[in-house]
């Protein structure tokens, strides 16, 4: 499967396929989906945490975090949806330009 630059000029073509190439990209997936878990763990620890505290000390400090690891996540989920699509895993809904 390749990923090929629409302006034909060879820049930002990668064959996913290739020898080199397939055994690093499981390698980062394999790396992502192991991080992602870990990650669900803590989210679930904090979020429990922060139910229990008292809304005094959960301060706008906490609030900017917690924004930041949402839009985070947010461009994370559209990463996801381009790699599902250049697997042909899936087809992404509003393809056309769509970026949000």
């Amino acid at each position: 499967m390749a990923i090929d630059d629409d302006a034909g000029d060879g820049v930002g073509t990668a064959v996913v396929d290739s020898p080199s190439t397939k055994p690093a990209v499981i390698a980062q997936l394999t790396w992502a989906k192991l991080y992602t878990k870990a990650m669900h763990k803590d989210i679930g620890t904090i979020s429990t945490a922060i139910r229990k505290t008292h809304p005094a000390t959960v301060g706008p400090t906490t609030k900017r975090s917690a924004e930041k690891l949402r839009d985070q996540l947010e461009s994370a989920n559209r990463t996801v949806g381009e790699l599902s699509e250049h697997a042909g895993v899936r087809s992404r809904p509003g393809k056309s330009g769509d970026k949000t």
